[in-house]
């Protein structure tokens, strides 16, 4: 009996051991705040560098900014997002390159 007990307290340790690690993010999207857990795996590790969706608001683009470890195998992070609607518009005052 403690054979099959040690067993599964192996195959459990193996089984955390591959499960990657945990990104406790939340969106920065203004208006949502969300907090989710996102698992990090070696087959899902190419989600690092492209762009996420918040799962609650469901905004597109957001890139992933690590903030530092929490725990073992887990770390903070925040899902930030482009500003919307701010681009910079060259007054009348000026002309294209900023002289007067």
């Amino acid at each position: 009996m403690q054979t099959t007990t040690s067993t599964t307290k192996n195959e459990t340790r193996n089984a955390a051991g591959k499960s990657g690690v945990v990104y406790r993010t939340t969106c920065h999207n203004p208006g949502c705040g969300f907090t989710f857990d996102l698992r990090i795996t070696p087959e899902t590790v190419g989600m690092l560098s492209g762009p996420i969706a918040c799962p609650r608001c469901r905004r597109h683009g957001g890139s992933l900014k690590p903030q530092g470890r929490i725990g073992d195998k887990l770390f903070a992070a925040k899902l930030t997002f482009r500003v919307m609607g701010t681009a910079s518009v060259a007054s009348d005052d000026e002309d294209l390159y900023g002289n007067n």
